[in-house]
């Protein structure tokens, strides 16, 4: 009796060991959410139908819902592993002002909903937007105030006598008939007590038939885009014309009366163009409004860029009829003369001054004061860089190079030290660099660069716009004794420059062995001598005696 007691005392355990453990593990299974979850909304603002991107995180379940106002509107929106969620939202349709956007999931934790606030803007859309005098359009407002009244229509900015109200969801509509008035483009626009008219923006009404072109300002050979509305569905023989002549026809509508045509504008003169447009029976001529286009004067040059003497055809547009031209390069005018013709157009040549720049401006000038430039460019071949000859490599160079020097130096320091100079003199090398010619006098120019070792970022003697194919160093050049390098390039009178040379490394040292024993024996020499002529004189007195 006692072990079965035991048995089933030990078989309790076991069950609720078993239990405890199945708790633990659905407890330490469920995902919990390592902070508050959170959302945001981009944009934050704007009108009934327009697009909310929501992105979330920090959320614990597997799926999440999207409430507006506390109503579900998104479901089953996906969680991932880490908690993040993304999904858009169209603005469904509600009343202007602050609505509530809310985001829950299915992990039932009280930390893993998250909510933001959404404005709503109010707008109007408008339906047709192309139609004739007369013409029927309904007019829809949304995102308006709730059970608002007297709601006015504006007409290019005057107000309509109707009225309109909204409902709880504050949205409403209005018909009205196109009022008379010129073809293009209209506006339209609303507002109530609580919204202004700048609130909402315009609407663009198209009165047909129209046609819009553009642009509407530009040289000869601008190509033009034309939009046709409101004409006859499938109207055919639409016929395009500048000042009266036709320059493009037969074409045809579409199911909706539109149609559009691209072409360049012809040689003209300059100033106010008109372009017409009609079509058919349905729409002849003067029924749609003619468009101004304004021609500007305009140069090309044929080749753009070359060398100095090459030659250059010059193509002028949109100048007057019988203007005559003059051509500037760079302001310097050249020997060319010629008149503009019947649609002021003109063609002329000209060869190519010498320049020391690369853009030039080239200049037309008229009579009837009209102009116009263009660019051209000058191109020269990059020059070579240049072949080093002296110093050579790894010749040393002696700062005091003779006997003579060596006491002329030593007395030049001697007086500086007796009249207390503070200005000392810097030995150079009386020597010359030399390298081969790259050019004519007066094309091209060179630099020259002498730096301790290969150190050319902080060079110890930069000459430019050297104009001789050589430099020789002057008393007023510092070359203290020690290892340099020296190289050179080539700039051209447009400022192109050639690669540098290869360096050729030298040597300054202070006096060469033979000039430093001679400058030593010299005067052992001179003074033996001196010695020995006082001893002679010496005993020549002494034997006299």
């Amino acid at each position: 009796m006692a072990e079965g007691q035991k048995l089933v005392h030990i078989r309790g355990i076991s069950t609720v060991s078993v239990l405890i453990i199945i708790l633990l593990l659905a407890f330490l299974s469920s995902p919990a959410p390592v902070h508050a979850a959170n959302i945001t909304l981009s944009p934050t603002s704007g009108t009934v139908g327009s697009s909310i991107l929501i992105s979330g995180n920090g959320f614990a379940g597997r799926s999440a819902a999207v409430h507006w106002d506390n109503q579900i509107v998104l479901t089953k929106i996906p969680i991932s592993e880490t908690g993040e969620l993304t999904c858009t939202l169209k603005v469904p349709t509600a009343c202007k002002g602050s609505h509530t956007i809310k985001v829950t999931d299915d992990s039932n934790w009280t930390s893993s909903t998250a909510s933001a606030t959404f404005t709503v803007l109010p707008q109007i859309t408008i339906f047709p937007r192309i139609g004739r005098t007369y013409t029927p359009v309904t007019v829809i407002g949304t995102g308006f105030a709730p059970f608002e009244r007297d709601i006015r229509i504006t007409w290019d900015g005057n107000i309509l006598h109707i009225t309109a109200a909204t409902n709880h969801l504050g949205t409403w509509s209005i018909n009205f008939d196109i009022p008379e008035t010129t073809k293009g483009d209209h506006f339209i626009s609303a507002l109530s007590p609580s919204t202004k008219a700048s609130e909402i923006g315009e609407v663009k009404f198209i009165v047909a038939p129209v046609a819009k072109i553009e642009p509407v300002s530009g040289p000869v050979g601008t190509e033009i885009k034309i939009d046709g509305f409101g004409f006859r569905t499938g109207e055919d023989g639409i016929t395009i014309t500048w000042d009266g002549d036709i320059i493009m026809c037969n074409i045809v509508g579409g199911s909706d009366g539109s149609w559009n045509a691209a072409l360049n504008i012809p040689p003209s003169t300059q100033g106010y163009h008109t372009i017409g447009v009609y079509g058919s029976s349905f729409t002849p001529r003067g029924i749609v409004p003619d468009t101004k286009f304004n021609i500007v004067p305009h140069i090309e040059l044929q080749p753009s860029s070359g060398n100095r003497g090459a030659k250059v055809t010059i193509e002028g547009t949109g100048f007057a009829k019988d203007e005559a031209i003059t051509i500037d390069f760079n302001e310097i005018k050249l020997d060319v003369a010629v008149v503009t013709g019947n649609t002021g157009s003109f063609n002329a040549k000209f060869e190519v001054p010498p320049s020391m720049i690369r853009e030039n401006t080239i200049t037309a000038t008229g009579n009837k004061g009209n102009s116009a430039q263009a660019v051209f460019t000058t191109e020269k071949v990059i020059p070579p860089a240049p072949k080093l000859l002296s110093p050579e490599q790894g010749v040393k160079l002696e700062i005091l190079d003779s006997v003579g020097d060596v006491f002329f130096e030593t007395a030049k320091r001697l007086i500086e030290i007796i009249t207390f100079s503070t200005q000392r003199s810097s030995g150079a090398p009386q020597t010359s660099f030399t390298w081969l010619d790259s050019g004519k006098p007066g094309d091209v120019s060179y630099v020259l660069q002498i730096a301790r070792e290969d150190n050319f970022s902080s060079p110890t003697l930069a000459e430019e716009s050297l104009v001789d194919p050589n430099y020789t160093l002057s008393h007023g050049d510092t070359l203290a004794p020690g290892n340099y390098s020296w190289r050179v390039k080539v700039v051209d009178d447009i400022g192109n420059e050639s690669p540098w040379s290869e360096v050729q490394q030298f040597e300054v040292i202070p006096m060469s062995r033979r000039a430093l024993i001679l400058s030593l024996v010299i005067p052992v020499f001179f003074i033996a001598a001196i010695a020995a002529g006082g001893i002679l004189i010496w005993r020549l007195r002494k034997a006299k005696r």
